[in-house]
């Protein structure tokens, strides 16, 4: 199990899915009580972890369970991840999650989704 500042991208589940930066856990745990301080902001970002929680909460007011929080070289990646494994649910944010963008703040939704066509029958 990967514990904050250990990093994802050595997994075999992490090989050729993600970015070429490191992905490292910030966060975990249940939503409602991310700490408001503590967590130190990523080199070059300019939005700390609690900002970024800010914008994600904005955005997704309501939200409840199990997150975690996720960062490379340029994004958060925020994701529910109740009852999922440290390496899946890094990839599981990366793929499906809220991206928080480090140095601006942006928002996008599932920042890695990519298109797939069902098999087809013959």
């Amino acid at each position: 199990m990967l514990g904050t500042g250990q990093m994802l991208a050595g997994s075999h589940l992490a090989d050729g899915l993600l970015s070429t930066s490191p992905l490292d856990l910030v966060w975990r745990g249940d939503i409602s009580s991310f700490p408001s301080s503590g967590l130190e902001t990523p080199r070059g970002f300019k939005v700390s972890p609690a900002d970024s929680y800010s914008l994600l909460m904005e955005a997704r007011p309501g939200i409840s369970g199990e997150w975690a929080c996720y960062h490379d070289r340029n994004s958060y990646y925020w994701a529910f991840v109740a009852g999922k494994k440290e390496e899946e649910a890094g990839l599981y944010a990366v793929r499906r999650g809220v991206a928080v963008n480090g140095t601006t703040g942006e928002i996008e939704d599932h920042p890695a989704v990519q298109a797939v066509q069902p098999p087809s029958v013959m």
